[in-house]
């Protein structure tokens, strides 16, 4: 498909070509205020069903004694929480990576904004790299550690799920005649394996995402 300005058979217009940038700019920046804003609707969303979820364990079980009502009850309350936190965490994976996409599309049209302004693109603080490292170099992160992943909102709610999980996995080791040692160390295992997986998973997610888009403009440090 031809351009308009091919078919014309001129060169784009300097002046046309930066003010769909600009306006692309405007919209980026719109699309990635509302990532986050989801990301934080859903993260609150599922922090709060787990508080009433414990809430109400708290007053089915008010006697002190464990009865197959509560453990039944508890047993129901605890898989739906864990099940609604893997729905939020993959989610929040999608909307990190939809961000991510943004800053670099930002960063991209940001490199042309310094090609024109010459030498008086010393003014522009934000640098105009549009790979991963650029988008973090921008927010502060000059030496992003391979940890970073970890520092994430979706990792915050994989370790509360993996807690909630892990409850739900000893409540039925002990529903079914195990110790309470025992059902201790099956259930922090359970927790363990579950964080495991979802670091996995979040970290797959982003090198896929990652290995799918072109670079124009990398880092002087990308490897």
């Amino acid at each position: 498909m031809t351009s308009m300005a091919e078919t014309q058979g001129s060169s784009p217009n300097p002046q046309a070509v930066l003010t769909v940038l600009t306006t692309e700019h405007f919209t980026l920046q719109g699309a990635r205020g509302s990532t986050i804003s989801e990301s934080s609707a859903r993260a609150a969303l599922y922090v709060g069903a787990v508080s009433s979820g414990l809430v109400a364990l708290g007053f089915f079980g008010q006697g002190g004694q464990r009865s197959d009502a509560f453990t039944v009850f508890a047993l129901v309350v605890l898989p739906t929480l864990y099940v609604l936190g893997v729905f939020t965490f993959a989610r929040l994976i999608a909307s990190s990576i939809e961000d991510l996409l943004y800053g670099r599309a930002i960063n991209r049209i940001r490199n042309y904004y310094r090609d024109i302004a010459g030498s008086q693109g010393r003014y522009l603080l934000l640098g105009g790299h549009d790979d991963p490292l650029g988008v973090l170099a921008n927010m502060g992160i000059d030496r992003p550690s391979r940890w970073q992943l970890l520092f994430t909102l979706g990792t915050m709610i994989a370790v509360v799920n993996a807690i909630v999980g892990g409850s739900a996995v000893a409540l039925v080791a002990g529903a079914v005649g195990a110790s309470l040692l025992v059902a201790v160390i099956v259930g922090a295992l359970a927790a363990i394996i579950s964080i495991v997986l979802h670091v996995r998973w979040q970290r797959h997610t982003h090198d896929v995402a990652r290995a799918g888009r072109e670079v124009l403009f990398p880092s002087p440090d990308a490897a």
